[in-house]
């Protein structure tokens, strides 16, 4: 059984998410660039409420996308539509998100 879950989970990390793209990431993207020039503090908060509202779309996506980063360990959730990102692994996590544009 640990190895089929080992696989599956392998697999879901080489993956790329299927999201549209031309909406949801580049929010994200601007998000966490703006957050993380401007707050204070030694993590930031993204909080899917203040990105989407209540498009519910929207915040499936990008809890989708965060849930990615959480299984690499860039992100952590801290409680329901919440995730922490330590501001010394943004630059990381900007990367990461980009590379999934292209």
């Amino acid at each position: 059984m640990g190895e089929l879950y080992q696989l599956a989970f392998s697999n879901f990390l080489s993956c790329r998410i299927n999201v549209k793209t031309e909406q949801h990431l580049p929010a994200l993207i601007w998000y966490l660039q703006r957050r993380g020039r401007s707050d204070r503090g030694v993590v930031i908060a993204v909080r899917t409420r203040e990105i989407c509202g209540v498009d519910r779309r929207c915040g499936w996506a990008l809890r989708r996308l965060m849930m990615s980063l959480v299984a690499q360990g860039l992100a952590k959730c801290h409680k329901q539509g919440v995730y922490l990102i330590e501001r010394e692994a943004l630059d990381k996590v900007l990367s990461v998100l980009r590379q999934q544009i292209i």
